[in-house]
């Protein structure tokens, strides 16, 4: 990297980075560049991105199914410096996995922590303490495991609370009302406590495959095979004429990491580096309206034990 963006060349993002990682220089160098590129790749660059966020063609197809808050600064309390974020439960988890690529949920969350780094960087002062409100029923054990590796600097900043103590922390107009507070949501959308509405998924709204190829107009090409050996990666590199675009499907028989990069050029990435499932959905995507050059795809398999069979189509439209 040849410089650090202006955002996160801050004393209070590159401490984060220094803490997260231990002080471990070249683990942060390696994670920091990956990090940078592949948030380029999915879109989250600029100022404005808490105003478009919701607007984004990768994000808005799947907020009605998702019950979170919406992420704006009116939630913040100025008098503790606190940000308040809910989010409800999977109601329908058998049909939540019909309707959503792991791809689709993993750059929907990416997206949630960039605009949280961002309101974040927006206020100067440190985050000094978190709280887990009404968890579910697995995190106290979660916690347990998180114990063994999380540092005693974290450790002191994260507590778990019950359902109705929020007001013995924070004042009660800024907690809301499900939770013994007095704060009610006016914006819309949301309900009282200023969580999206979702709506019941239903078989109209489970993901049909290979669409993308039918709005080219072109034909799915005959799928190749691929065993992925533990540590293996396996890189396809096509040369894209000017104005073409990259179509693509592929499933996978365990968890691989996936990527598009350009001119051989790992920090110029075109899709973002992701470690994907297929077991319900295949993975696919298009890159439109491309500058010529060379495209490589990228399927790694980071397991130490077990092969990893791959199945892929890449076609030019």
């Amino acid at each position: 990297m040849k410089k650090i963006p202006d955002d996160l060349d801050t004393d209070l993002n590159l401490v984060r980075w220094i803490r997260g990682h231990q002080g471990n220089l070249d683990k942060i160098c390696t994670n920091f560049t990956q990090y940078v590129s592949s948030r380029k790749a999915a879109g989250f660059l600029g100022r404005d991105l808490p105003e478009r966020y919701f607007e984004m063609p990768q994000i808005k197809p799947f907020l009605p199914f998702i019950a979170s808050s919406r992420l704006a600064d009116t939630v913040w309390s100025e008098e503790h410096n606190a940000f308040m974020f809910v989010e409800r439960a999977w109601a329908q988890p058998k049909e939540f996995i019909k309707t959503f690529k792991a791809s689709d949920y993993l750059i929907h969350c990416f997206g949630y922590s960039e605009l949280l780094l961002q309101l974040m960087l927006e206020y100067p002062e440190v985050v000094q303490r978190i709280y887990l409100l009404n968890p579910p029923r697995l995190v106290s054990l979660l916690w347990k495991i998180a114990r063994l590796f999380l540092n005693e600097n974290n450790l002191r900043r994260m507590e778990i609370v019950g359902d109705n103590d929020m007001t013995k922390y924070m004042n009660s107009k800024f907690v809301p009302k499900e939770y013994g507070g007095d704060f009610v949501n006016k914006d819309m959308p949301g309900d009282e406590s200023g969580v999206s509405i979702r709506r019941k998924i239903t078989a109209a709204d489970y993901y049909q495959a290979y669409q993308h190829y039918v709005v080219r107009g072109v034909q799915r090409p005959k799928p190749a095979k691929k065993d992925l050996l533990p540590g293996e990666h396996f890189t396809i590199p096509i040369i894209v004429p000017e104005g073409k675009s990259l179509l693509w499907d592929f499933v996978s028989s365990g968890e691989i990491e996936f990527y598009i990069y350009k001119d051989k050029d790992e920090q110029q990435l075109m899709y973002p580096r992701l470690r994907l499932i297929t077991s319900k959905l295949p993975e696919e995507g298009t890159l439109p309206n491309l500058s010529g050059g060379e495209y490589s795809f990228v399927f790694v398999n980071h397991g130490s034990f077990f092969t990893t069979k791959l199945e892929y189509a890449i076609t030019i439209a």
